[in-house]
């Protein structure tokens, strides 16, 4: 299962890359990333004057020895990232199987590459009936994340994933990343959008389409059937119909694309025709969500 989602090559990469966060929320425990503030880590930093309320097991004293002052070690601090993944398992997300495995790799991909840099990760299948992979911390659980993924299920029932997720924020998160086709009303997606940035998190949001639904090719007359709700529609499929349809989905991605900028949250919509290396080492990158 884990070579269905991740390939061995793919893996590799990921253990050189890390997540990115412009805000670095420090964790409750130690990382193996760098902060700019000090700390008790093992890296040397610079040295400072030795002030009174000071450890004085922290004075170097191969200094005072060369200067006859007192000087302190300061060292960086390790943080961690607490990484929350959220995925859409709406009917809309999950009916296309190659969209959905896409959405379950790039899950994958982001999670095995936070464990491999020592953060902490949690995987919240929003409209699932399995259980979230509640946070692990380290490359040890990153196999266990795969084969968590590959086997999440989605729900048969119909759900709202902006409704939803807002039952199942993780306020302690330094980063949430979203995964959805966000082919829901506007309102909705903004009002949980708003309520996961109450919490000072960096906030990532991935669009994910297919090359069909972004540039549908049927042709004739059809019943089409809404995945969400079960309702249908007949129409006859001919350019004119389709270039509404691409307009009119244009015009709600680039709402949503308006909105994320306007409040300072990373977006970017994904073709599942690309390989989730062209999306990670490439998109993201170019956005600064990877390094």
């Amino acid at each position: 299962m884990m070579k269905e989602l991740l390939t061995s090559t793919l893996m590799y990469r990921l253990t050189k890359h890390q997540l990115q966060s412009r805000k670095m929320r420090r964790g409750h425990h130690k990382g193996g990333r760098r902060s700019a503030r000090s700390g008790n880590s093992l890296e040397f930093s610079d040295f400072r004057n030795y002030q009174p309320w000071d450890d004085l097991r922290l004075i170097d004293w191969n200094v005072y020895a060369r200067t006859s002052k007192h000087y302190i070690k300061r060292y960086l601090d390790e943080q961690e990232l607490v990484v929350s993944l959220y995925i859409d398992c709406s009917n809309s997300m999950t009916t296309l199987p190659k969209k959905w495995m896409f959405a379950k790799g790039l899950a994958a991909a982001l999670g095995y590459m936070s464990l491999s840099s020592d953060d902490r990760v949690g995987v919240f299948p929003i409209g699932s009936d399995s259980h979230p992979f509640m946070y692990k911390k380290g490359k040890a659980f990153s196999n266990r994340l795969i084969f968590y993924l590959a086997g999440v299920k989605p729900n048969e029932a119909p759900i709202h994933f902006s409704e939803t997720i807002q039952k199942m924020i993780q306020p302690n998160s330094s980063v949430s990343i979203l995964i959805s086709d966000l082919l829901e009303p506007l309102k909705k997606i903004e009002t949980a959008l708003k309520k996961l940035q109450a919490y000072k998190q960096e906030l990532y949001v991935i669009q994910v389409l297919t090359e069909e639904e972004m540039i549908p090719d049927y042709q004739g007359d059809l019943e089409l059937i809404d995945s969400e709700t079960k309702a249908f529609l007949n129409v006859s499929m001919n350019s004119s119909i389709k270039k509404q349809y691409q307009s009119r989905l244009q015009e709600h991605t680039e709402y949503i694309r308006k909105f994320c900028h306007m409040r300072g949250i990373g977006f970017i919509q994904c073709n599942t025709a690309s390989s989730l290396d062209e999306v990670i080492f490439k998109e993201l990158s170019s956005k600064g969500w990877v390094e």
